[in-house]
C-alpha cells in the first residue's frame, strides 16, 4: 500500500512539474536586447530584424490565435553616449527601409512603433523599445505572403543639440 502511495506521489510531481515548465516556457518573453553606443552629431545606423522566436509564429493583430501565435515582437535597445556631455541631446530614433522576406511589396502592412523612456539622453542610457506587428492582410494571397516571414528595417539612432 504505501509503496503505490509514493509510486502516486511520484507520478503527481513529475506531471507537475512538467505542467509548470511548460507553462513557464510558453510564456517567454518575444524580447530581443541590444545595447548602443553613440556620439553627438553621429548616426548609428542598425539593421534590425523582427522574427518570431523559436516554434512560434507572427501574425497580423487581430487574427484568430493559435498556441503558437504571437502578434507582436519587441526589440529594446539601451542607448548611451560615448562621452559625457554637459547639456542633453535630443534622441532621435527612425525606423526605414521595411522588408518582408527581402521583399517591399507588403511592406505597408508593417507597423513598427518606436518608444523612448526620454526624448533626450545624457550620461544616464535610454531605453528604446521598438514594437513590431502585422496589420490584417485584405487578400489571402498578402496574408500568405506576409505569415510568419521575417521582416527587416533599418533604424538610425542619433543624438544632437
Amino acid at each position: 500500500m504505501f509503496k503505490k502511495f509514493m509510486a502516486a506521489i511520484a507520478v503527481a510531481i513529475v506531471l507537475g512539474g512538467s505542467a509548470f515548465a511548460y507553462a513557464w516556457w510558453d510564456n517567454l518573453d518575444q524580447t530581443q536586447e541590444e545595447t548602443l553606443t553613440i556620439g553627438q552629431g553621429v548616426t548609428l545606423e542598425v539593421a534590425a530584424s523582427a522574427v518570431a522566436p523559436e516554434g512560434k509564429f507572427l501574425v497580423p493583430t487581430g487574427a484568430v490565435l493559435k498556441a503558437n501565435d504571437v502578434t507582436e515582437i519587441v526589440l529594446t535597445y539601451n542607448v548611451a553616449l560615448d562621452q559625457a556631455v554637459i547639456n542633453p541631446l535630443t534622441l532621435s530614433v527612425v525606423a526605414s527601409d521595411v522588408l518582408i522576406n527581402a521583399d517591399a511589396t507588403y511592406a505597408d502592412l508593417v507597423n513598427i512603433n518606436i518608444v523612448k523612456a526620454e526624448t533626450t539622453v545624457n550620461n544616464v542610457d535610454v531605453l528604446v523599445t521598438v514594437t513590431v506587428t502585422l496589420t490584417e492582410p485584405a487578400t489571402e494571397l498578402a496574408y500568405n505572403a506576409v505569415h510568419n516571414q521575417p521582416i527587416t528595417f533599418t533604424l538610425s539612432f542619433s543624438a544632437t543639440q
